[in-house]
């Protein structure tokens, strides 16, 4: 196998668009790995409460929350 890199951009509807001109390439199937950058999300951005992570606790049974009972020690 043989490596070549190669600059392109994404444009619209996902297209590969080549920054520079292709090399001469042999026919047949290739493997093509993306490497980019994850923009980060706008700051100042407030996230909806639908947006919010969900925790799934299990159910409360009663009884007091005391860290003692909690972690099983005294403190």
């Amino acid at each position: 196998m043989e490596t070549v890199k190669l600059k392109a951009r994404i444009g619209p509807n996902a297209k590969l668009e080549w920054l520079e001109p292709l090399p001469s390439l042999p026919q047949g199937e290739v493997e093509v790995i993306l490497i980019y950058e994850r923009r980060k999300k706008p700051e100042g951005r407030q996230l909806s409460p639908s947006e919010w992570p969900l925790l799934n606790g299990g159910e409360y049974l009663g009884g007091t929350l005391r860290r003692e009972e909690i972690y099983d020690d005294e403190v």
